[in-house]
Order: structure tokens, then sequence, then C-alpha cells
């Protein structure tokens, strides 16, 4: 006998199939896509970390006929840092000045900062920031670790008999003097030039002017890279906190004409703080402008010398 046939499976019907190729190929794309916006998120948090390169200035304080001395000391967390030492050529009492250059500069670009500091009358110490100029290479961590650099330099000085410094921080490196002197009783006093509210809102506001890219989703996916990836929560970098714990004078300054650190993203600094404190916008200035025209020395000036000699008992 012969063996009954099987029933006939047409398989599925045109339509179904064109409906499962167009399922797979959508989940295909969507796989593309997500695997595409991953490496452009990762690409995006390597860009943060990563300290821009600059041009190599060959320059020094005793080009200026001022004395120096290189300094170098080492952070709690072992990365070498390296200094410029300028004394005072005055009998004075004045405490140190340390000064804090911003992302991608070093202490050869504070040349300016240094002269005025040291016609002040102050000892000053130039740093280079971790990461940059002379000090070991590592990621920025964006004004998160910097601290731990001004507390290495803060201890080197007290070590030399050099106490209550002040500091002088532009950009990055006022982030950097904000956090730090919100967290160490042992500073007398900071000038804070062009620092942002909180490292979140300052990388919306770089996406959008460098890349063109809305905050949403950007900025939350950049900030889990950057968590997972570098241990660093953009979240915790804030200088409105910050001001907010410090009880020594500060000088918060802003520039006219900052598209990065705009007018009212610095002024939520000065508002937080405590008096005593001063506000000052550099007119016609942008964020990399720093002329010294008499106006700024003046400001500055008086600032610092006010600081100086303001009573330990107060700080």
């Amino acid at each position: 006998m012969s063996e009954p046939r099987k029933p006939f499976s047409p398989g599925p019907a045109p339509g179904r199939r064109k409906l499962l190729l167009a399922g797979v190929a959508i989940l295909g794309l969507l796989a593309v896509l997500l695997s595409g916006l991953k490496w452009y998120v990762d690409s995006l948090a390597r860009v943060a970390v990563t300290v821009p390169p600059h041009s190599f200035l060959s320059i020094d304080p005793g080009l200026a006929g001022i004395p120096y001395e290189d300094w170098t000391t080492t952070s709690e967390d072992g990365i070498k840092l390296a200094a410029w030492f300028i004394p005072s050529d005055r009998s004075s009492s004045k405490p140190p000045l340390i000064v804090v250059h911003g992302l991608g500069a070093s202490k050869e670009f504070q040349i300016n900062y240094i002269v005025l500091g040291h016609k002040l009358g102050f000892p000053v110490l130039a740093i280079d920031l971790r990461g940059h100029g002379k000090s070991g290479r590592t990621i920025t961590t964006l004004g998160w670790k910097e601290p731990l650099d001004l507390k290495a330099w803060t201890d080197q000085l007290e070590h030399k008999g050099l106490s209550h410094p002040l500091v002088w921080g532009t950009s990055l490196g006022a982030v950097t003097a904000l956090r730090f002197v919100s967290e160490d009783p042992r500073a007398g006093g900071v000038i804070a030039d062009a620092p942002f509210d909180n490292l979140r809102n300052s990388m919306a506001v770089h996406a959008r002017l460098f890349f063109g890219l809305p905050a949403f989703p950007f900025v939350d996916l950049v900030s889990w890279e950057l968590e997972r990836h570098y241990s660093l929560d953009p979240g915790k970098v804030d200088c409105v906190e910050a001001a907010q714990n410090i009880h020594v004078p500060i000088l918060v300054i802003a520039a006219e004409e900052d598209r990065r650190m705009p007018i009212p993203v610095v002024q939520k600094i000065y508002d937080a703080a405590s008096e005593p404190k001063k506000w000052w916008v550099i007119p016609h200035a942008s964020h990399e402008e720093r002329t010294f025209a008499p106006d700024f020395r003046h400001v500055v000036g008086d600032f610092l010398d006010f600081a100086a000699a303001y009573p330990a008992a107060k700080r």
C-alpha cells in the first residue's frame, strides 16, 4: 500500500512574509542606530575627559626678569604635579597667591597673572593642573579631582612656612578653586573668573555650542558614561553648592560676551556666596580674553589686598 500524502503547507501568506521581513529590517536598523548612538556617546565622554592639545609656549617668569623656582609635588591620589614658585621681592607678610589656569592651558599661559601678583607683592605659585603642562599625564575630571592638586600645593606651601593662600582660578581653574576653598579651611580667599554653575548644565551649554546637540538625551547619556567609565559624576561638580560653603573673601568675575559661561550662569555663584563678596563683569570680553586692562588690574588688585588683610579670626 502507498503511504498517505501529507497535507500541503503553503507557509506564511505573502502579506505576513512582508510584515516579518519589514519587522526584521526595522529591528536591524534599530540595533545599528543604537550601536551608533552608543559609540557617539562613548566618544563624547572621551572628549569630555581628554585634555585638549595646546600650543607650547617657550616662556617663563625669567624672561620677564622675575626670579622663579621649579617646584614639584604629588597629589594624594598619586599624580605628579609641577609649578613655578615666584618669591616676593618685598619684605611683606602677604600670603601666597596660587594661580590656576583653565582647561587645555598651563602655567605658561598665566604669565600676566604671575606678573601682576608679583607686582602686588605676593609670593606666587603658578601650577599645572593634572594632565596639563609638566604635570603627570592623566585625564581631566573637570573640577572633580583637581582640588586634590590644590590641597597638595597648600601642603607644600605650609611646609615652606607659607599659609592661608589666596587662590585665583580661571574657567576650569575657577571651578577647581571654588571647590577647594569650600572644602579646605586653610584658604584665605578666592577669585573665581568664569566658572560654570554645575557640570551638568555646562555640558548642556557646550553640547549645543560645539556639537549642535540638544541637552536631552545627550547630557544624561554622557553623564552615565562618565560615571561608568571614569567614576566622574557630573552632578557632584557644583560650584553654586561650593560657594555656599565658602566663608572667606570671594571675587566672582564674568565676561560680558562669554557664551560658554554666560553672565547669568556665573552670577548664580556670586548670589550663593556669603559676604564679604564682590562681583564684576569684564566689559567687551569673551571667555578666552583677558587683556589686563587698567580696570581689570584695579579690581583684582584691590580685592587681593583686601583678602590678604582680612582678619584671620573671621576666616
